[in-house]
């Protein structure tokens, strides 16, 4: 009877021990698996947690507008424009006097006179002595009468006096063209007529125009207007 006792006691407690060993064995089981899922959830979240950061991208710069500079404009030279032609200060102005028509010719000194027409020279020289129309006569003033001459006109100039008021440009005889110098006045003195026969006379010159070969007067201010 005892061995049957100790036979139960022996299964008894290999029962025992079995059980225990099959608990232990689910729950190292039950630990294997939770262990895992619990690894496995830890390996996500430190993958997560140490997953390289994408580097957030620096806004482009806007790129500067390139700014080409304007061209040095060149100095263009400004044409050069021909001088504005110095008006002729001669004034002609119509005079009648002891019987001749007249043009009374008012001009600066360092004033050219040129002739009209082209002709023939002649320089017939006076002086005025005690009051009278003279020539010949040494050491006294002398003015000059210049005529030119052409084949249907005649011209006759009456300046001041010689050396004084004009400086003579040609000599007698000599043939001139139209346009040609014959005396230049040196100053502002009265022609040769304001000694002779008007006192009140002022012009540089008296000129007077004939017709030719007739000798008929013709009206001399068409001639010497410009």
């Amino acid at each position: 009877m005892r061995d049957d006792r100790d036979t139960r006691s022996l299964v008894q407690t290999l029962g025992s021990a079995a059980v225990g060993v099959g608990l232990g064995l689910g729950i190292l089981v039950a630990g294997f698996f939770i262990s895992r899922l619990t690894l496995a959830d830890s390996t996500t979240v430190v993958a997560a947690s140490i997953a390289p950061a994408t580097p957030a991208r620096s806004p482009s710069p806007t790129p500067r507008p390139t700014t080409t500079p304007a061209p040095t404009p060149v100095p263009t030279a400004a044409p050069t424009l021909p001088a504005a032609p110095t008006p002729d200060p001669l004034v002609v102005t119509a005079y009648s006097g002891q019987g001749v028509r007249l043009a009374a010719l008012t001009i600066p000194a360092n004033y050219t006179v040129t002739s009209p027409i082209a002709g023939k020279v002649k320089i017939d020289i006076y002086q005025f002595v005690d009051g009278q129309i003279r020539t010949g006569v040494a050491d006294q003033t002398s003015y000059p009468y210049v005529f030119v001459t052409s084949a249907d006109r005649e011209i006759k100039l009456r300046p001041g006096a010689i050396g004084k008021d004009v400086q003579l440009l040609v000599k007698d005889g000599d043939t001139v063209a139209a346009g040609a110098p014959l005396f230049k006045t040196l100053t502002a003195g009265a022609s040769s007529w304001a000694v002779f026969y008007d006192s009140a006379v002022k012009a540089q010159v008296m000129a007077s125009v004939t017709a030719q070969p007739s000798g008929n007067e013709l009206d001399p201010v068409p001639v010497f207007k410009k």
